[in-house]
């Protein structure tokens, strides 16, 4: 049912609450909800919710939506990249009525526990819209996936586990049920769950080489520096061994290449470089290695992950380590750009941000940048809402 004139005027004139104060608002939505639905954390990243990136996400999510109520096309990027992740972690519509039912209960909360129906209806007319466009999108996905058990968490065995650079390991894993695995586009990446202490934990990480039909390969950074600490990739990484069985829910997402583009630009941070390394392989396997430059910003020379192999693949004028030079890193940005060069960025957000300040100066058209982030989505855009304090890169 479409909104109302006057359901719209009512959401334009609060909506500035979530600029102002979102991430309060969907902090107070979680905890209700979780204390009601515990059941809903298996399906919620438990890092995120603790160092507040999920709730900022969410605010941000609202907030744009009712600022642009009359054309949600605008936010159709982000809408897909929110869907796949919701396909990859199985939330299903059985969900969005009950996360709806705690939305309206913070915003009342928020306004002082008023009850104003005006001001819920149009609230809850808006969110239902919302919902509805996710919940279509999403179940066009799970269909593309097959039968119900494809839709789920299937499980895989590792067959290998290597250290490929300092606290950086590859995990290989293969179909346990000798199932087909799907076909995938580089960029992608899979979710990982798995149980700890008796509570599921799930974790996005990126495919690292382009589809070989056989086998998914990952790699993880072992989280030893920032609080709180990954529980999904260190479990990973200190407890689990070549034969045991992980559960994996099928390739998602959409960060994939420009497949026109003439020149790519690949400028990762740190551990950033799982996601292009697999890019990158891939314009290799089509002989367009010409046409790709790497950036690759480390703290030490050691935790430069695939060296080896971008030295192989791409000459010495077009692969740059940088160890954490802005200055090297802004020259190089400069020389290296054309008009027609797409950038792909992959990293903490502090550097992201860095990054795209110096493609600001050099006037690049933010339509040929593209993002990647350890982080939930809709958080990274700017001034979104004012609250960033508690949004920390992952």
């Amino acid at each position: 049912m479409p909104l109302t004139e006057e359901q719209k005027q009512i959401l334009k004139s609060t909506a500035p609450m979530f600029k102002e104060h979102g991430t309060e608002i969907t902090s107070i939505l979680y905890k209700h909800m979780f204390a009601a639905h515990p059941e809903l954390l298996d399906i919620f990243n438990r890092t995120n919710q603790k160092n507040g990136t999920q709730p900022f996400a969410l605010a941000n999510t609202i907030y744009l939506a009712i600022e642009n109520l009359d054309n949600l096309d605008v936010l159709l990027p982000q809408i897909l990249l929110i869907s796949h992740k919701h396909r990859s972690s199985m939330v299903l519509p059985k969900h969005y009525p009950i996360v709806g039912k705690y939305l309206l209960l913070a915003i009342d909360e928020f306004l002082g526990g008023t009850g104003d129906p005006s001001i819920l209806n149009a609230w809850s007319a808006a969110y239902k819209m919302l919902a509805t466009t996710f919940i279509n999108i999403e179940k066009k996905m799970y269909n593309e996936l097959g039968d119900k058990h494809e839709q789920g968490f299937i499980p895989f065995t590792i067959i290998n586990k290597e250290t490929i650079a300092s606290r950086i390991v590859a995990f290989t894993f293969e179909r346990s049920d000798g199932g087909k695995l799907q076909d995938y586009q580089s960029g992608q990446y899979l979710t990982l769950r798995i149980k700890k202490d008796g509570l599921y934990h799930i974790r996005h990480y990126s495919l690292i080489e382009p589809f070989n039909g056989k086998t998914y390969r990952i790699a993880i950074r072992q989280e030893i520096d920032h609080e709180p600490k990954g529980i999904v990739s260190n479990e990973l990484i200190d407890n689990y061994k070549e034969g045991d069985i992980v559960s994996v829910s099928l390739p998602a997402g959409s960060y994939t290449l420009i497949n026109d583009a003439k020149h790519h630009l690949f400028i990762a941070g740190g551990i950033g470089i799982t996601v292009l390394s697999s890019m990158i392989q891939d314009l290799h396997q089509q002989n367009k290695s010409d046409i790709v430059t790497l950036i690759h910003s480390v703290a030490k020379e050691d935790q430069a992950a695939f060296a080896d192999q971008m030295r192989t693949i791409l000459p010495e004028n077009q692969y740059y380590i940088l160890l954490q030079s802005k200055h090297l890193l802004q020259g190089i940005i400069e020389k290296t750009l054309t008009p027609e060069t797409h950038v792909y960025l992959c990293g903490s957000i502090i550097f992201m941000n860095k990054v795209e300040e110096y493609l600001a100066l050099c006037g690049h058209p933010t339509s040929q940048i593209h993002i990647e982030a350890y982080q939930p989505s809709l958080s990274l855009i700017k001034d979104a809402v004012k609250n960033q304090s508690a949004t920390k890169p992952l």
